[in-house]
């Protein structure tokens, strides 16, 4: 059985494994810096601004989604970027992602939230099947840009 909840405090050792199993996934674990313990003060602070899923097959934790909010000035509204949807392995095919994708949607509509938008490697077959499967629009031509290390630092000075 797939139950999806909300993260709470104590979680962060289980967000971070998952998070590291998608960063193997991706031949991104170089880029990896994060902790159990950054991911629980990030979101366990007083006005956090990020939020986390995890779903459990038959209680055993399997997948987690993450997300924090944004804001459409085109539509002037909140939106959800969904920063992390992470299945482990072992429990993919089992309809863990597209249950933790469900109840994040139904948060977002509770939210009053105009959209949940995320960043998918072309490469990533089996996520496009998934998510032309829940009805997402997959724009060609949207490149993700990222400033950070020495071009971030050169920049700000």
């Amino acid at each position: 059985m797939i139950t999806v909840r909300r993260a709470q405090a104590g979680d962060g050792a289980i967000l971070h494994a998952m998070v590291r199993a998608l960063a193997e996934d991706h031949k991104l674990t170089q880029y990896l810096t994060s902790t159990p313990q950054d991911l629980e003060a990030a979101l366990f602070q007083s006005h956090a601004v990020v939020d986390a899923l995890i779903a459990l097959a038959d209680g055993e934790p399997a997948g987690c989604a993450i997300w924090h909010r944004s804001f459409s000035t085109f539509r002037g509204r909140d939106a959800f970027y969904l920063e992390d949807l992470s299945v482990l392995p072992q429990f993919r095919r089992r309809g863990i992602a597209r249950a933790l994708m469900r109840e994040l949607s139904c948060i977002a509509v509770a939210a009053g939230a105009i959209s949940i938008y995320w960043v998918m490697m072309d490469w990533n077959a089996s996520g496009r099947a998934l998510y032309e499967g829940l009805g997402a629009e997959i724009e060609p031509g949207i490149n993700f840009c990222r400033l950070t290390g020495p071009a971030l630092e050169r920049l700000a000075t």
